[in-house]
């Protein structure tokens, strides 16, 4: 009785032994169906960033130009294209179209009078080359005129649409007094069309911004210190989107304090002053303006070149 007690456990070990064999067998090999089901895993379906750059033309939505010149010129054209703003063949200025497309154009000095048709040339990403549909025909005032910007197709058929008119909301943007105490700290002012913001920079670097009152004035007292030395002041006005449409930039010098002269016979220069006007306000007459020269001579290189915020001693006797 044993014996066969012993046969049987033995005939169950044995059973279990194989059973567990073809388990194991099964668990490391893969199926036919399984590697057939990780050869046709689908692939990352490709980013919403890689979609194509569709190619437009250049054009024109914004031609501006103020009394004394000064133009905004602004459009669109294909994301990151090379725009060029040409005068009959002749390029007037190059510019770069953002993310969006959008490009704006600040001619860096006044456009002469007189009659003058803009078109765009648009070198874009892929290095194919389209020009504007539409041409503008600009006439530049002389001294008290006024400005008309015209767009219309090149072949001259069609409707033509005003983008400037005679007797229009003229662009008016100054920086008209700047001031610091003896730290640094700027203190700015000017003039730009009521509720306009207007962003302000030396030498690039943001100082911050101020918004037009019904006064048509800005000012603002920036945080930032600024050390002795020149710059360039800029003044933009943007619109709801950020947009530069209208800009101006001047020279600035931030002086070394001048401890031997009293403070009452300092004078800040400020925009638009010539030692002739300081003179004549100073002495009565604009022909002593060698005086302040003769005194200010180490930081005077040049008696017609005089920059805003340079400090100058104005002597007594003249």
């Amino acid at each position: 009785m044993r014996s066969i007690v012993l046969i049987g456990l033995g005939l169950v070990a044995l059973a279990v032994a194989i059973f567990l064999t073809m388990f194991n067998d099964d668990e490391v090999v893969d199926t036919p169906q399984k590697q057939m089901q990780e050869q046709t895993t689908p692939a990352t379906p490709p980013s919403k960033n890689d979609k194509k750059v569709v190619n437009v033309r250049p054009s024109f939505d914004v031609v501006r130009i103020n009394p004394d010149g000064n133009a905004v010129i602004a459009g669109r054209a294909t994301p990151k294209a090379s725009v060029e703003v040409l005068t009959e063949d002749t390029v007037l200025g190059k510019i770069s179209a953002d993310n969006r497309g959008e490009w704006v154009y600040l001619p860096s000095s006044p456009l002469e009078p007189g009659e003058r048709q803009l078109s765009l040339r648009a070198t874009n990403p892929d290095g194919t080359v389209m020009t504007s549909k539409d041409v503008v025909v600009l006439v530049v005032p002389h001294q008290d005129g006024e400005a008309l910007a015209l767009s219309m197709s090149a072949d001259g058929r069609g409707a033509a649409k005003a983008l400037q008119t005679p007797g229009a909301e003229k662009l008016v943007l100054s920086i008209d007094a700047v001031n610091y105490d003896e730290k640094g700290q700027l203190s700015l002012s000017g003039s730009a069309p009521e509720g306009a913001a207007v962003f302000l920079y030396l030498d690039n670097d943001f100082l911050g911004n101020a918004t037009a009152d019904d006064r048509g004035s800005w000012n603002l007292t920036p945080t930032k210190i600024v050390a002795p030395g020149v710059y360039e002041l800029r003044a933009d006005q943007v619109d709801e989107n950020k947009k530069v449409i209208n800009r101006v930039t001047i020279p600035f010098s931030r002086a070394e304090k001048m401890s031997n002269v009293p403070a009452d016979r300092q004078i800040i220069v400020q925009p638009g002053n010539s030692l002739w006007r300081i003179a004549r306000r100073v002495y009565g007459t604009g022909f002593d303006y060698a005086v302040i020269y003769r005194a200010n001579a180490d930081q005077i290189s040049d008696p017609d070149m005089i920059y805003p915020g340079q400090v100058f001693e104005i002597p007594k006797e003249k």
